[in-house]
C-alpha cells in the first residue's frame, strides 16, 4: 500500500512539473540592451516627463519583435541637475545601462560630462551645444540656426522692418538672440535689444523704450514668468504690437495671454504619433514626447542595424559610429540628420496660440 501511495505521489509530482514547464514561457535568449531614461516625473515639469514616458514605452513596444531585448530603466530627475548627476552615476554603476537619455538643457548639461567620463552613450533632448561635447554625447532638438531662420523668415513674410527684442540673460536665451540677430541683419531688419535677468519683475521702463523705438513686432526671448509679465504689461497699456519667440510661448503658465500670437517650435510628431498620445493624455504640447520617442527609437535602430551586420550588439563607440554613419533617420518629427559633431538636426515649424493651445499653421 505504501509503495502504491509513493508511486501515485511521484506520478502527480511529475505531472505537475510537466504542466509547469508547459505553462512557463520559453526563456528569452536575445541579447539585452539597457537604456536609462531620465525624466522629470515630478515637480513643475512633470507633465512633460510623464508624457515622454508614454512615448518611450511606445518606442519599446514598436521594437518588441526585435532580435535584441530592450530594457528601459526610468528615473525621476525632478528637473534638478544635482539629482540628475546622482542618478546618472547610479544608472552607470548599478544598473549598468548601455545608453542614457536626458531631457532639457540643465539636466543634459549635468549628465554629459559624467557619461563622457564613463564612456557611455548619452543623447540629450536639448539644443545646447555643450551637451554634445565628447565622442559619445549627442543632442536632439530643433537646432537654433534652423529655428532662428524660420522665425526671421516669418517676420519677412509679414513685411516687418523693425523689431524690439526682450532678452532674458541666460546662456540659452543669449544663443537664441545671437542667432536671430544674425538673420535679422541678413534681411535688413532693424532691431534694438533689451536685457533683463530672470528675477526681474519690473519692465515699465523697458516697455516705454521699446514703444518709443517704434517696432513692428516684439521678440519675447524669455521663458515664464518674464514673458508672461511683459505680455500682461502690453495688454494693460493697450500696446497692440504682435509678439513672437522661439519655443518659449508654449511653456507659458497663462497661454491665453498669447492668443493669436505666433512662435517657432519643434514639430509635435506625425499624425499617427499624435493619435497614440491622445489615448494617454489630453495635452497639446506633444513635441517633447515626440523627441523622446525619436531619441530612444534612434538608439534601438542603431543597435539593430549593427546587430544585423555583425551578429552582436555594439559597444558604445560602435553605437555612436553607427548613428553617425547611417546619418539620416525618419523620425515622428520628420527627417533627422546625425552630424559628426553629435548634433542631430531636425525641422522647425511655425505655430500659433489658438484657444489657449499651440497649433501648427501653414506659413
Amino acid at each position: 500500500m505504501k509503495k502504491l501511495l509513493l508511486s501515485l505521489c511521484m506520478a502527480l509530482a511529475l505531472t505537475a512539473c510537466k504542466d509547469e514547464q508547459k505553462a512557463s514561457p520559453q526563456a528569452d535568449k536575445r541579447p539585452v540592451v539597457k537604456i536609462g531614461v531620465m525624466l522629470p516625473l515630478s515637480g513643475e515639469m512633470a507633465e512633460f516627463g510623464q508624457n515622454s514616458l508614454y512615448a518611450v514605452e511606445f518606442a519599446k513596444e514598436d521594437h518588441k519583435n526585435s532580435p535584441i531585448k530592450f530594457d528601459i530603466v526610468f528615473e525621476d530627475d525632478t528637473f534638478t541637475p544635482s539629482r540628475a548627476a546622482v542618478i546618472a552615476n547610479k544608472l552607470i554603476s548599478v544598473d549598468k545601462v548601455d545608453a542614457i537619455v536626458t531631457s532639457f538643457s540643465p539636466v543634459g548639461s549635468a549628465v554629459s560630462p559624467i557619461a563622457d567620463k564613463a564612456k557611455v552613450l548619452h543623447i540629450g533632448l536639448s539644443n545646447a551645444a555643450n551637451i554634445a561635447e565628447g565622442e559619445l554625447n549627442f543632442t536632439n532638438w530643433q537646432e537654433l540656426d534652423i529655428a532662428a531662420k524660420k522665425l526671421v523668415d516669418y517676420l519677412v513674410s509679414q513685411n516687418v522692418k523693425k523689431v524690439a527684442s526682450f532678452n532674458m540673460e541666460t546662456v540659452g536665451n543669449e544663443e537664441m538672440r545671437v542667432k536671430t540677430n544674425q538673420f535679422l541683419d541678413e534681411n535688413g531688419i532693424e532691431y534694438e535689444d533689451f536685457y533683463f535677468n530672470p528675477e526681474n519683475r519690473d519692465f515699465a521702463m523697458m516697455v516705454q523704450k521699446a514703444v518709443a523705438f517704434g517696432a513692428d513686432y516684439w521678440i519675447l526671448n524669455s521663458f515664464s514668468p518674464g514673458q508672461d509679465i511683459l505680455r500682461k504689461e502690453m495688454i494693460e497699456h493697450k500696446i497692440d504690437i504682435p509678439v513672437v519667440n522661439i519655443q518659449c510661448m508654449k511653456l507659458s503658465k497663462n497661454p491665453q495671454l498669447f492668443e493669436n500670437q505666433v512662435f517657432v517650435d519643434a514639430p509635435d510628431g506625425s499624425k499617427d504619433f499624435r493619435e497614440r498620445m491622445s489615448q494617454k493624455t489630453t495635452s497639446k504640447v506633444l513635441n517633447i514626447p515626440a523627441y523622446a520617442y525619436d531619441i530612444v527609437n534612434l538608439i534601438m535602430l542603431a543597435n539593430e542595424d549593427f546587430y544585423a551586420k555583425n551578429g552582436r550588439v555594439p559597444n558604445d563607440y560602435e553605437l555612436a559610429d553607427t548613428l553617425k554613419k547611417t546619418k539620416y533617420y525618419q523620425g515622428v518629427v520628420g527627417e533627422l540628420e546625425v552630424q559628426n559633431n553629435g548634433v542631430i538636426k531636425s525641422p522647425s515649424v511655425v505655430k500659433k496660440i489658438i484657444n489657449g493651445q499651440p497649433v501648427e499653421i501653414e506659413e
